[in-house]
């Protein structure tokens, strides 16, 4: 190996680890904020009734959505 390939070699290392320095820093910063995170949303029973709803009628009209693409193209091979 040349000396110029082992410099580039140990310029790679040393970025390598400078990067996965900041990703751990980063990591363990934003676990430690989210140990002491409140809610104040503010979310109540009727806000989660009313998802359940929409999950619900968005579910049923995806589901009609898929059968009618099925039978329209069976209706095709008919």
């Amino acid at each position: 190996m040349s000396t110029s390939s082992l410099l580039d070699r140990g310029a790679r290392v040393v970025a390598t680890m400078s990067a996965a320095v900041a990703a751990t820093t980063i990591l363990l910063l934003s676990w430690l904020r989210a140990e002491h995170v409140t809610d104040d949303r503010g979310s109540d029973s009727s806000e989660k009734a009313f998802m359940v709803i929409l999950a619900i009628a968005l579910g049923g009209a995806v589901s009609a959505a898929a059968v009618a693409f099925v039978a329209s193209k069976t209706a095709l091979f008919q």
